[in-house]
């Protein structure tokens, strides 16, 4: 058993020193990927609120602009990341890999995801940030000097665990992640080296950082297990609008996908005027990844119907144009909002139960990761010991969003990149 566990595990002592290199490189640039995007935000939402008319501008001018430039000039950093990466494990040309995790595009990524959040758009920095950390552990690779396909692929993929650790502070989640989604394909001895590096990542993160919750400490939250079944209706209805926005995006990419200047451009500004508008009805409250929005409802403070609604659409939306940026916290915002309207409904928990419960459900629905999504939400609200109920509302929807759409969400995506690598 011990020898079949070090087999899993490199040989070399550089490799472990380049290893924790890149931890440390990834800890420290997503942690201040984090800090200036949450500045970004923030800024965006209050310049809109004393000039609220010049932002219905501002928005389809950024639209037009990052759009085209993304699509001219680095059209493998468009949307999250998180289909590059899978796409990168799924191709065996090392060429392939280089374009899709080039520390040139993750740099690309990162400075336009600045400049959407600086003009509004509605997304998120955790999806990018684990393309950043697979693109980091990649490039440390050529000092890892490592050789067999199922360890580089096993860093890659400890990269992108390392950039959803350090972005929710939620290891367990960070490790499930690659389970589910990152390391469907990879043979299951992997998984060990995987989970050593995501405990390193974890206490790396936590000198570096502290170890408090993302969101909020709600660990006095009380659960009436004789009451569980009445969450089941709540998640099949948060697991089916999960399926619904999975199918209707994949859809909606496949009908806007353009390549010549002039649809872009025609498209790209559709996309900023909608998102615009939808900025300027909800008094800016849909802008950025929304966790500002997510506090206030933890707070409990009712953000109404119309925030659900125009979130879910204008994120719909940006996530057509393929503008790069991330899909979860948006996604953890709009499930918080059904939650927060759900909870008028279920006197009998109490409502930030009922907020964790719909999110959990909503995310499992959306991007058809049970467990990641059941404890990456747990973990930031430091509610573990709601683990049976989120467990049994996420497999849920999970099964519910199944029947709409049966490939995930970033399988899907992931397709369209191992296109433009093979033509």
């Amino acid at each position: 058993m011990k020898r079949y566990i070090l087999h899993q595990f490199p040989v070399k002592p550089r490799t472990y020193i380049a290893l924790l290199l890149a931890i440390l490189f990834t800890v420290v640039v997503i942690a201040f990927f984090i800090e200036i995007t949450d500045y970004v935000q923030l800024l965006f939402k209050q310049k809109a609120r004393n000039y609220p008319l010049l932002s219905l501008i501002i928005t389809p001018i950024t639209y037009v602009g990052i759009i085209y430039f993304t699509k001219l000039y680095f059209q493998r950093a468009e949307s999250s990341g998180i289909p590059q990466v899978i796409a990168t494990l799924d191709s065996r040309n090392k060429k392939n890999r280089e374009q899709l995790l080039s520390f040139r595009t993750a740099l690309a990524k990162f400075s336009i995801i600045l400049l959407g959040m600086l003009g509004g758009a509605p997304i998120g920095i955790q999806g990018p940030s684990i393309y950043i950390g697979s693109s980091i552990f990649y490039s440390f690779n050529r000092f890892m000097g490592l050789k067999r396909k199922i360890m580089i692929h096993s860093t890659i993929i400890l990269g992108g665990c390392a950039g959803l650790i350090v972005a929710f502070n939620a290891p367990i989640a960070g490790f499930f992640f690659a389970y589910e989604e990152l390391g469907r394909k990879i043979r299951s001895q992997a998984l060990i080296f995987i989970a050593f590096g995501c405990g390193l990542v974890y206490l790396i993160t936590t000198v570096y950082r502290g170890n408090l919750p993302y969101l909020k400490d709600l660990s006095g939250l009380l659960f009436e297990y004789t009451l569980i079944w009445q969450l089941i209706p709540l998640a099949i209805i948060a697991g089916l609008l999960g399926g619904l926005f999975s199918i209707i995006l994949v859809f909606l990419i496949d009908k806007f996908t353009f390549n010549t200047a002039k649809k872009i451009l025609a498209t790209s500004l559709i996309i900023g005027i909608i998102v615009g508008l939808f900025n300027y009805f909800s008094e800016f409250l849909i802008s950025g990844s929304g966790k500002q929005e997510v506090m206030f409802m933890l707070d409990s403070q009712s953000l109404g119907v119309e925030f659900i609604l125009m979130k879910y659409f204008s994120v719909l939306t940006s996530v057509t144009s393929a503008i790069p940026g991330g899909l979860f916290l948006p996604t953890i915002s709009i499930g918080m909002g059904i939650g927060s309207e759900a909870s008028n409904l279920m006197p009998l928990f109490e409502p930030q139960v009922v907020m964790i419960m719909a999110t959990i459900a909503y995310l499992a629905g959306t991007i058809r990761t049970p467990l990641t999504a059941t404890f990456v939400v747990l973990e930031m609200t430091s509610t573990m010991h709601l683990i049976l109920p989120a467990l049994m509302v996420a497999f849920i929807a999970n099964y519910v969003s199944r029947l709409i759409k049966k490939q995930p969400l970033y399988e899907t995506m992931a397709d369209n990149y191992k296109k433009i690598t093979n033509p």
